[in-house]
């Protein structure tokens, strides 16, 4: 990845370069509204090229030419309001804002915005480490339980000072801590954390448990640095979600930002910024594109200049926020116009934030992260089936159609669609009751999100069946891997209340992509042949081409007696 030193140099060497012949347009448009008042195409051009110094002036190390252009962009502005043309006053007062920006870059020297902090590189993905503090054994017990359960490691101690010494050793991914402690409060610790030299320290995610209830204890959680505050007894599924949600957004991901904005100067610069942090940008600088950038590009977030050729950019987020698809993406205006009207503007066509040109990059990259973080914490809640925390069934299926058009444009990429089923799963519903039944649906979905790789997709289908999307593997090797969960599967004892347990499996279909084939053909053979593995006397995985069978040894009936 280029330096922001290296690319910040280039760039501002591009802007100095062509200012002279930027200044040279306007002083063209200034001499066609001398000859003509009324042609409101040249008024209406110099007003955004007005608007496009003062939105890069000060990004390059020229706040003055940053004040001279709003200056002649709010004149002019202000004229259009009025229906008027300007007269020969207003032309000569634009002229010499022409001859200042030009004394400007005649005496130009170096004056460097605060640069961007530079992405670290992404680490490979690993079970998570989670660190838990409590004095109470029951609860370090059911933690360490759960957390396991869920394939992370997990080292659990019972005082402030243990905590600090496994600090010490290593960082780990995430912290859960009892609000007291025998030599402490968690309020310590977490300053503590938060104060370590470490970069990582800063997001670290961290969560407190605590017998209290008083508002001020939940403030004073918050205060101090923690993520979230559960009392006791804690709702673990709530615990769980708000760890899962945290640990999701320290990892490595490459977020999509598409910046609709027609000056090359101020796109070039914002690309630069968010590039530097890791980000994939693309610029969308003709707004009749914008709609086909939605589609091939998929942005997570969009940041929205006001003033385009021909069109507002709040005519676009109109647009946009007409489509239920869009209807939570997160967009960001940026503009030089921070009247009140405009931002009451903003609010009202659907925009999540209004920053004002030039933006320092800290503060662009603040406000992206930011909304980028709370959108990923409702796309999860609305994406998430609550049981399983494993990906709906609608969501599952955009997952596919993604896979679908991945191969399409790559035609030798390898996916596996595979379909799980429960075997005899209304057996256990009508013996021992749907409790018991949801713990075996949340023992299955535990046990794919541990063995499986983390860009393979699972997703819950819809009532006791299962889908997963597992990418690079061969269909002979993706059977074995199938079939080697099913025997762990088959292997696990299910407790059931008073006493006894019982074993569970299930059946399964594999399905490959193959070229030309649609979502439907591709989920039809996964069903196809999940029903041919069920047709065989289920607990086995069954692969499409030729339905060759592939059993699992289960040591148990899938239903035993408790």
């Amino acid at each position: 990845m280029q330096s922001w030193d290296d690319a910040y140099s280039h760039l501002r060497a591009s802007f100095v370069h062509e200012a002279a012949a930027r200044l040279d347009q306007i002083t063209s448009l200034l001499d066609a509204l001398a000859a003509n008042p009324a042609d409101s195409t040249s008024f209406l051009e110099l007003r955004r090229r007005f608007h496009a110094f003062a939105g890069a002036g000060t990004s390059y190390g020229f706040p003055d030419v940053t004040a001279l252009g709003l200056r002649g962009e709010r004149e002019c502005a202000a004229l259009i309001r009025q229906s008027a043309s300007p007269g020969a006053e207003d032309l000569g007062r634009w002229r010499g804002i022409v001859k200042e920006m030009r004394e400007v870059f005649a005496n130009a020297r170096e004056v460097r915005p605060e640069a961007p902090r530079e992405a670290a590189a992404p680490a490979p993905h690993g079970p998570e480490s989670i660190l838990v503090v409590d004095e109470d054994e029951q609860v370090r017990q059911s933690l360490t339980h759960l957390l396991e359960s869920e394939g992370m490691k997990v080292r659990a101690v019972r005082t402030k000072a243990e905590a600090v010494r496994a600090l010490d050793q290593a960082l780990p991914e995430g912290v859960i801590t009892d609000i007291r402690l025998p030599d402490g409060s968690g309020y310590d610790l977490v300053e503590h954390i938060r104060g370590l030299p470490l970069a990582a320290a800063e997001s670290l995610p961290i969560l407190i448990l605590s017998p209290l209830s008083p508002f001020l204890d939940k403030v004073e959680a918050i205060h101090c640095g923690a993520d979230g505050y559960f009392e006791k007894p804690v709702d673990w599924e709530a615990l769980m979600r708000r760890l899962q949600h945290l640990l999701e957004r320290n990892r490595p991901e490459c977020a999509r930002i598409l910046s609709v904005e027609d000056d090359p100067h101020q796109s070039a610069f914002v690309s630069a910024v968010l590039k530097s942090a890791g980000y994939d940008v693309r610029v969308c600088d003709e707004p009749t594109r914008f709609e086909a950038d939605l589609v091939a590009f998929k942005p997570d977030l969009v940041l929205m200049d006001i003033m385009l050729p021909g069109i507002t950019g709040y005519d676009l987020v109109r647009y946009l926020r007409q489509d239920e698809r869009h209807a939570a993406l997160p967009v960001i205006f940026l503009t030089t116009d921070g009247q009140l009207q405009a931002r009451i503007e903003t609010a009202k066509v659907g925009g999540d934030d209004h920053l004002l040109k030039p933006v320092p990059p800290p503060l662009l990259l603040s406000a992206v992260a930011a909304r980028l973080e709370r959108s990923r914490f409702l796309k999860s809640l609305l994406d998430r089936d609550g049981l399983t925390r494993l990906l709906t069934h609608t969501a599952f299926l955009e997952r596919a159609r993604a896979a679908l058009a991945l191969k399409q444009r790559h035609p030798a990429k390898l996916s596996a669609w595979v379909m799980i089923d429960l075997d005899h799963f209304k057996s256990v519903n009508d013996k021992y009751g749907h409790p018991v039944g949801d713990r075996v649906l949340g023992a299955l979905a535990a046990l794919l999100r541990r063995r499986l790789r983390q860009p393979d997709t699972i997703g819950r289908y819809g009532g006791e069946e299962f889908a997963v999307l597992i990418e690079d593997l061969p269909e002979a090797d993706t059977t074995r891997l199938i079939s080697r969960l099913l025997e762990e599967f088959a292997a696990l004892e299910h407790d059931v209340t008073g006493g006894g347990s019982f074993h569970c499996t299930f059946s399964a279909g594999v399905a490959m992509i193959e070229e030309g084939m649609d979502l439907d053909a591709w989920k039809k053979a996964a069903d196809d042949a999940l029903y041919a593995a069920k047709a065989a006397g289920r607990r086995r995985v069954i692969a499409a081409s030729g339905f060759h069978t592939k059993p699992a040894s289960v040591p148990h009936s899938p239903v035993a007696t408790a």
